[in-house]
């Protein structure tokens, strides 16, 4: 009954295929050297790349690239996941199977409320969750110039700290010319996408404006995940000139984000033992009437909308031949306002605040009713951030940021089933958090040049020091009516040291480089981490030590590029099975667990018509002493296990990707592009009953740009998605439990769309 459904033998046979093809050309050129790449050819790694590189004055860190290019070749349906999935060591999912709607990420296995996102050098990440839900920033590409991915802990950087990577989203760049593009696409679950975007160009070599909006419709691949997304985008840009002086001041930028989601959820997933039956099955809003027959309520959906304003100064002066100061601030405010409705079958009212209902023999009678759980709150701040380049050899470098979130959290009753003399839209808790964060950080950059008669070399020492102030606040009752009132203050110091050397012989046929990096992170607990532990078992904050050396070759036609890693973590946060007292789950502090792996990005380009990309991560994830608990409904308690040494859950061993880039034609692109994920426990016992069956999908897509004079630009797009018709699933939950001396469980898996299509059109005039 609970067995998870296998690969279809003739899907296995197509999987292993393209899986061995991704391993053969990645141990062809792990023979040479592993690896991530420069960006010295980039007529070679257009799109996602991979380089150790100092952007900005920062020091030695991997860092992966995605272009506008790229971007939009790889827009499709509009999801964030099209921008993410090649990136290295990267796995992507979606609740309603397609990437639209309610998408997640991990890194390294590491989640994204580890992942630091800001947008602009702006926080994106939920002050309180500190995660980045990209689901209220709808089709966001549209509106992305560039994205950078430092892995690990990179770099200090404002908002929360990075425990897997660090995500910069830049938004798009001001055009010198006037311009009108205007995007439409539809393919399969109903999925229509349309965009507008327009642009000033340069006015008066001072003033430039760009605006956009994005609507997104899809109906899901799971039944009743449809979502109904706007978004809108707007940009303008003021250069500070003193015509008489011949000289400027600086930059001014306004930036707004809009985005306003209504999803379906699809969150419960699909049990395993209805894998076979109905991949597509959704029990989120489902009810049954007095006969038995199954209804679903057609609001059960999540409604969020946030406003993101910032304001940007930038400046940049050559004091003298040895003087470079470059100096930045912005102040930033973001609005988020919006709930999510669900119907809840058989309940009893006392869990909400109400007189419980008496049947007329006396007893406790559960019913129906609607609630409504809400967010309303506020993050703004400021941030600045002084380089000063010293005879193009010494560089500092001084930042720091305030931030605040104010947000109140509230539940309110909307329908019952028989009115329990309540008025709809009463109250049944209310929460409040008051976040304040504060950072400051300096670095150092020295850089060492030595030209022979042979070669030149360069080597840069870095080192940065960070020290980051949290004053969290939380008051008022949670959703079980408990009072969740605490305070707390917490100090966190995070250095990080690296030495970076490049080598390139003076025939400049091909270079070298090599780098090692350390870095101290820590983070503290989420709000949710917070709130669901009892006061004497809240949890301590989570440190990170983290490891990394690199190799990097460049070359005419082969750029390969490795990285080693290795993460010790003291207190990592994981669930053991341990509960409140109140039954719900709570996050556990394990003193030891690490994550060591190797990764490689290659790119290949035998002739000017074809490229061979492949990327993978190779990795153990370890927890070194592992305890679970397993709730027990015969005694009320709940079982312990001491396991030892045990898999991370989440964490796969293998995440490999192979692209395969054809250009028949000038500015005609047809793509090929697998990505394999191994094995993935759901959660840390390592069984293999409990885990994710690896998965390997492909996806084919062609771009085609055409140059007229009428109109400067037509950008044809057509994509086959998941080409082989893969039933796989990649994410999932689990509760596990005895009764009656038996083990039972019950579990949610999310299974992704079967072959689907994406096809539009761009014009730009």
């Amino acid at each position: 009954m609970f067995n998870n459904q296998k690969p279809k033998k003739s899907c296995r046979k197509s999987k292993f295929f393209l899986v061995g093809c991704t391993l053969l050309v990645s141990l062809f050129f792990n023979t040479k050297i592993s690896a991530q790449v420069d960006t010295v050819h980039p007529q070679i790694l257009q799109g996602v790349s991979v380089s150790s590189s100092r952007t900005t004055g920062e020091g030695t860190f991997s860092v992966s690239n995605v272009n506008r290019e790229d971007i939009q070749k790889k827009q499709g349906n509009g999801s964030v996941n099209n921008m993410l999935d090649q990136v290295p060591g990267m796995v992507t999912t979606s609740d309603a199977g397609t990437g639209v709607g309610y998408n997640y990420m991990r890194i390294r296995g590491i989640d994204q409320t580890r992942i630091n996102v800001t947008v602009n050098g702006v926080a994106l990440n939920d002050a309180e969750s500190q995660g980045s839900w990209f689901v209220n920033l709808p089709d966001f590409g549209s509106f992305v110039q560039n994205l950078e991915v430092q892995r690990g802990a990179g770099t200090s950087n404002n908002g929360s700290s990075a425990f897997g990577a660090t995500m910069n989203f830049t938004t798009l760049a001001p055009s010198l010319d006037p311009f009108v593009q205007i995007s439409s696409s539809a393919g399969s679950f109903y999925t229509f996408r349309n965009a507008i975007t327009a642009g000033t160009g340069l006015i008066k070599n001072r003033f430039s404006a760009t605006a956009g909006y994005s609507n997104l419709l899809s109906r899901g691949y799971i039944e009743n995940s449809s979502a109904k997304l706007h978004s809108a985008f707007f940009t303008a840009n003021y250069h500070i000139i003193n015509e008489k002086k011949n000289k400027e001041y600086g930059t001014l930028q306004f930036d707004l984000l809009y985005g306003n989601e209504k999803t379906g959820l699809a969150w419960n997933g699909v049990p395993s033992d209805s894998l076979k039956t109905n991949r597509r099955y959704n029990s989120c809003g489902e009810y049954y009437d007095a006969d038995g027959v199954r209804h679903h309520y057609n609001n059960e959906s999540d409604n969020y909308q946030q406003l993101h304003s910032q304001l940007h100064y930038t400046f940049n002066r050559r004091i003298n031949a040895d003087h470079l100061l470059k100096l930045r601030a912005s102040l930033h405010l973001t609005r988020g306002i919006g709930y999510y409705e669900e119907y809840q079958d058989d309940k009893y009212y006392s869990s909400y605040g109400l007189y419980d209902l008496i049947d007329s023999y006396g007893e406790l009678m559960p019913a129906d009713l609607i609630t409504r759980k809400s967010m309303d709150n506020y993050f703004y701040g400021g941030i600045f951030n002084i380089e000063h380049t010293i005879k193009d050899k010494y560089t500092w470098m001084l930042g720091g940021a305030v931030n605040r979130y104010q947000g109140k959290h509230f539940g309110t009753i909307e329908w019952l089933q028989y009115n329990a003399l309540t008025e709809y839209g009463q109250h049944w808790y209310d929460g409040t958090g008051d976040k304040r964060q504060y950072n400051v950080f300096g670095k150092f950059i020295v850089d060492f040049k030595k030209v022979t008669e042979k070669r030149s070399e360069l080597t840069t020492l870095y080192a940065d020091l960070q020290y980051r102030c949290i004053d969290y606040r939380i008051g008022g009752t949670d959703s079980y009516m408990m009072d969740i009132t605490q305070s707390h203050l917490w100090h966190f110091i995070n250095p990080k040291v690296g030495v970076n050397h490049k080598w390139t012989p003076v025939n400049g046929t091909c270079g070298h480089e090599a780098y090692f990096t350390f870095s101290v992170a820590n983070r503290e607990p989420t709000r949710s981490d917070l709130i669901s532990a009892t006061p004497e078992s809240r949890p301590k904050p989570e440190t990170l030590y983290d490891f990394e050396a690199g190799y990097l070759l460049h070359h005419k036609k082969v750029e390969v590029a490795a990285d080693a890693y290795f993460m010790y973590y003291n207190d990592q946060l994981v669930l053991t099975g341990e509960i409140n007292d109140v039954g719900a789950s709570i996050m556990t502090n394990v003193p030891k667990s690490f994550r060591a792996g190797i990764e490689f990005t290659t790119a290949y380009q035998p002739v000017k018509w074809f490229v061979w990309k492949v990327n993978g991560t190779f990795s153990i994830n370890k927890i070194l002493d592992y305890t679970e608990y397993v709730d027990d409904w015969d005694t009320g308690l709940q079982r312990v296990n001491h396991l030892g040494t045990t898999d991370i859950s989440f964490s796969p061993n293998i995440v490999a990707g192979n692209d395969f880039t054809f250009v028949p034609v000038k500015n005609f692109d047809i793509s090929l592009i697998t990505k394999f994920v191994s094995r993935q426990y759901i959660d840390n016992s390592g069984r293999k009953e409990y885990s994710i069956n690896p998965y390997c999908v492909s996806n084919l897509q062609l771009s085609y740009k055409i140059e007229t004079k009428p109109i400067p630009e037509i950008r044809l797009y057509f994509q086959v998605n998941n080409l082989l018709n893969a039933k796989y699933e990649s994410n999932a939950w689990l509760y596990r439990y005895f009764l009656d001396g038996q083990e039972y469980k019950m579990d949610g898996y999310f299974p992704q769309a079967g072959i689907n299509f994406m096809g539009g059109l761009t014009l730009r005039f």
